[in-house]
């Protein structure tokens, strides 16, 4: 019976920064309307923004292998490490992660202008939101106008690929 309860609050305690993220992001983020591309853009479709995840993945698991060594810091670590590769990334200059950079793809907001920090985190979380909704929400990126998932719609962010 304990451990029934252990679970629960661990899964809870789990979904909190995600659920948190959704409300959030729903509440605080302006809805101002998308800018145009320009002719040297277009939106970052599904198999490229597939295989920049597989780059960041493969950098994520390198890290993860040797934080594994740690017994449950290491655990609380990689999971930290993971948000902060991501909202840092996103949220630079640069405007992407070493995956997207590879394939010339940034994260963007409406006006094309870089995310902020806890606009990145909101997105990370929605993220995460996302793959739990057994990844149909990835798949809306091929569907939709402006290539755009769950967590991109939420979080007004774009991924814009340069020709």
């Amino acid at each position: 019976m304990t451990i029934g309860i252990w679970m629960i609050g661990i899964l809870l305690l789990g979904l909190t920064p995600p659920l948190l993220a959704l409300i959030l992001c729903l509440i605080l983020i302006k809805k101002n309307s998308y800018k145009k591309l320009s002719k040297k853009q277009i939106y970052a479709g599904f198999w490229q923004r597939f295989l920049a995840g597989i780059i960041d993945l493969i950098i994520l698991i390198v890290i993860e292998i040797i934080l594994i060594f740690i017994p449950i810091i290491g655990w609380i670590l990689s999971l930290f490490i993971t948000w902060l590769y991501f909202a840092i990334q996103h949220s630079s200059t640069k405007k992407a992660t070493f995956g997207m950079r590879a394939l010339d793809i940034k994260i963007t907001d409406e006006n094309h202008d870089k995310i902020g920090f806890w606009r990145a985190t909101g997105n990370f979380y929605l993220t995460v939101i996302s793959a739990l909704i057994i990844f149909i929400s990835f798949l809306m990126i091929a569907f939709t106008s402006r290539k755009q998932g769950f967590h991109n719609l939420i979080s007004r962010t774009l991924c814009i690929k340069i020709k």
